[in-house]
């Protein structure tokens, strides 16, 4: 009968071996899942794509800062208001600080003119522009002591040209216009007086103010006068200004490549640094408690219920049997013989063989005590192993 309750034990413990493959097997991926560095390997990936959106904003806002301080103004305009009295006509205008250096300019003087006999009369006229830097005011006197001039130049224009018959056939098609104000007659002559110029680096080499006079023999009348600042790009302004999307799309992915890749080199050194820290402090603690650490002994209590109904299913009977007489041969033998070590049976040496056998017996004694452990471990499951038979 013993055989038969053994042979059942062991398909009991197939059985439960078998099914308990079969759930590690399908629980083994979502281990994987929930392991320690899959949860570390999550924690890295959503604090990598937290600080990956927060360099998009970042470099987002540098390249328009980047893009206001590099790109400037494409067009500056300044009205001239003409003085008229003794001499030529002439005006002063505040160009302001928008213009920066090494960059190229063209300035075209832009004038309203009315078609009057005296104009058509003064034919070619002459415009002179010239562009003075910061002024130098003295405090004391109030005296203007400007530098020298940063620009000049001098152009000629005149009102276009149209013979008698050809300026009654526009008056008489654009009288309509004429009488309800839609149009007048007038006409705008745009002169260029400085193609490409540029100014030196320094807020001193850059103009400040301007200086228009029109030249002419004969007295002229003009509605309006303009000074036109216009910039020419080259290179990667012109690339930024005329390709604007594409160019937002490369400056901005270039910041955040770099942001991303100075953030990763920090991010891993500092880690580094934390887990060379943290593993000399765990090895020096692990070094200075475990020779202090106590071991243990082994209770009976406690031996016995450690012991699992299954640690001898594999055994044999005749093993078995075995097991049972060399453990009533270990409860009859008293105490002081269990606990000597074997090769050591003479306790009447004299001094050096007494202090032999405590030596020995106190280097074996936790090794006595594991085998008693044992011996009662496995003397608890045969006897219940009987009673269950």
């Amino acid at each position: 009968m013993s055989d038969s309750g053994y042979s059942t034990d062991e398909d009991v413990d197939n059985n439960s071996s078998s099914v308990s493959r079969i759930l590690d097997a399908l629980l083994t991926p979502f281990r994987a899942l929930v392991s320690k560095q899959a949860l570390k390997a999550y924690l890295g990936t959503f604090l990598f794509i937290c600080t990956s959106l927060f360099m998009i904003c970042v470099s987002t806002v540098a390249y328009w800062i980047f893009y206001y301080k590099f790109i400037p103004q494409v067009g500056l305009e300044r009205t001239v208001h003409l003085q008229f009295g003794d001499g030529h006509p002439w005006g002063a205008a505040s160009v302001g600080s928008q213009l920066v250096s090494l960059q190229p300019y063209d300035v075209t003087i832009k004038l309203e003119l009315p078609r009057t006999p005296s104009n058509l009369d003064a034919g070619n006229f002459m415009l002179d522009l010239t562009l003075f830097s910061h002024p130098s005011t003295s405090v004391l006197t109030g005296a203007n002591t400007s530098i020298a001039p940063i620009s000049h130049s001098r152009r000629p224009a005149i009102l276009t040209y149209a013979s008698p018959m050809v300026d009654t056939a526009s008056r008489l098609s654009l009288m309509p216009l004429y009488v309800v104000g839609w149009h007048r007659e007038a006409e705008e002559v745009e002169v260029q007086m400085m193609e490409r110029v540029e100014f030196p680096r320094g807020w001193r080499n850059l103009p400040e103010t301007l200086r228009l006079e029109i030249q002419s023999h004969e007295r002229m009348q003009i509605y309006d006068a303009k000074v036109e600042f216009k910039a020419r790009f080259t290179g990667l302004r012109w690339i930024m200004y005329n390709w604007r999307l594409s160019s937002f799309f490369v400056f901005t992915f270039m910041f955040w490549s770099v942001s991303v890749i100075s953030t990763g080199v920090v991010w891993f050194i500092l880690a580094v640094l934390f887990s060379t820290n943290n593993g000399g402090s765990d090895e020096s603690l692990i070094k200075g408690t475990s020779d202090r650490t106590p071991i243990k002994e082994e209770s009976d209590d406690e031996s016995l219920d450690d012991v699992s109904p299954h640690d001898l299913s594999g055994t044999n009977p005749s093993q078995i049997k075995r097991i049972k007489t060399e453990h009533h041969e270990e409860e009859s033998k008293p105490d002081y013989l269990l606990s000597q070590p074997h090769g050591e049976g003479d306790y009447s040496q004299g001094d050096g063989g007494e202090g032999s056998s405590r030596a020995a017996g106190a280097g074996t004694g936790l090794e006595s005590a594991e085998a008693r452990g044992v011996q009662r471990r496995r003397s608890h499951l045969i006897k219940e192993e009987d009673e269950d038979s």
